[in-house]
């Protein structure tokens, strides 16, 4: 498009839309990360890392649109032609503070992601397949902040053109942020899927978790999007806008699927009659299951704190224990000659080693929660 002479009849301020989309991509995650807190703390009290994580992800989320928002004063969404040059400048400097909230938010989602995965997977050897790739995706995530932040040396002359600066080529490295972004988000979401196909569930909701889990390609397929728009053009004030709104667009599709997994004991509580046939059409296949079963701890179908997805589980197993002298859960994730290894927190009040399922209660607290006594199947 040539800065000087835009089209006839074009747009010529395109403020409204960068406005209205910012307001929608702040307004969704900030909403499901509330709901998501109010769940952590209020319904089952269980507050971790990956929540922290989520938290930071929102306020980078925000602080990216923000920016966005106040570059529109300084000429995004307008014609470079019919803006003074004395706003380059500005323009500049605010479009610097967005990348770096955008690089902000992507690292914190990305390790929510993977603390989450780590804090209900007691199993040892995928343990460590998620701590290396919260090396690896860290590492990688804040090597991209570095770089975007020293992207010139020094950093004032990103915005300031009249400074000596050695500067790296913008648009080769937006590049290669994005290719590796996407490399790395296609490893986040795929990594807990294995286990999903392996579980001892009913096909529909085995289906219906990987479902939920895989709601993250959404972002992986935003972020390839947002690659066509990624270029240096002489009109950049208008044609920034698509690349500055899918961005913005990719870090609330990623915090909304970080933090719908985490709901499902809040709409426990609101809704427990329609999550009860949910769930009673998940399992209505058992009535005839024929497979080996072994008895559940003996818990509430709807305890006061609603259903956990981790504290009806191991944890809640423990408690119950020494108030019943139940003696734990016993349900076995996978074949019955996995090891799962013995962590402290996997042993039972009379010190025998038992076997760590907060993933498995995890995967099942999507389905019916277990009467007291009741057997379910295991292979």
């Amino acid at each position: 498009m040539n800065a000087t002479n835009p089209p006839s009849g074009s747009d010529v301020d395109r403020t409204a839309t960068i406005i209205g989309s910012v307001v929608l991509c702040i307004l969704v995650p900030a909403t499901l990360v509330g709901l998501r807190l109010y769940t952590r703390t209020k319904v089952i009290t269980l507050f971790g890392v990956d929540d922290v994580l989520a938290i930071v992800a929102l306020v980078a989320t925000a602080g990216c649109g923000i920016a966005i928002a106040a570059m529109t004063e300084h000429g995004l969404g307008k014609h470079i032609s019919v803006l003074s040059p004395s706003t380059v400048p500005e323009y500049l400097h605010t479009f610097f503070v967005s990348i770096l909230f955008y690089n902000i938010a992507l690292l914190s989602i990305k390790l929510s992601f993977l603390f989450q995965y780590y804090r209900i997977m007691a199993v040892p050897r995928m343990r460590r397949v998620y701590a290396v790739a919260i090396v690896v995706v860290g590492a990688w995530s804040t090597s991209q902040l570095l770089i975007a932040i020293f992207t010139c040396f020094p950093v004032e002359g990103f915005w300031d053109k009249t400074i000596q600066a050695k500067c790296i080529p913008s648009q080769p490295q937006w590049y290669v942020n994005a290719a590796g972004n996407i490399v790395s988000d296609v490893a986040v979401f795929t990594l807990p899927l294995p286990i999903f196909w392996h579980l001892s569930l009913p096909r529909k909701q085995k289906m219906l978790l990987m479902g939920i889990f895989s709601l993250g390609f959404f972002t992986v397929a935003i972020s390839v999007i947002r690659i066509q728009y990624l270029s240096v053009q002489q009109d950049f004030t208008w044609t920034n806008v698509e690349s500055s709104l899918w961005s913005l667009g990719e870090l609330t599709s990623a915090v909304t699927c970080a933090c719908l997994p985490t709901l499902r004991p809040l709409m426990t509580r609101l809704f427990p009659r329609m999550m009860a046939r949910v769930n009673y059409s998940l399992h209505s296949h058992q009535a005839t299951d024929t497979r080996p079963t072994v008895p559940t701890a003996t818990y509430p179908i709807y305890p006061t704190n609603a259903i956990d997805v981790e504290k009806t589980g191991i944890e809640s197993a423990l408690s119950s224990a020494r108030s019943s002298q139940v003696k734990g859960v016993k349900l076995q994730l996978g074949k019955p000659k996995a090891n799962l290894g013995t962590l402290p927190w996997e042993r039972g009040v009379a010190g025998q080693k038992r076997s760590s399922q907060k993933w498995y209660t995890f995967l099942r607290s999507w389905g019916r929660p277990h009467r007291a006594g009741e057997h379910v199947p295991v292979g």
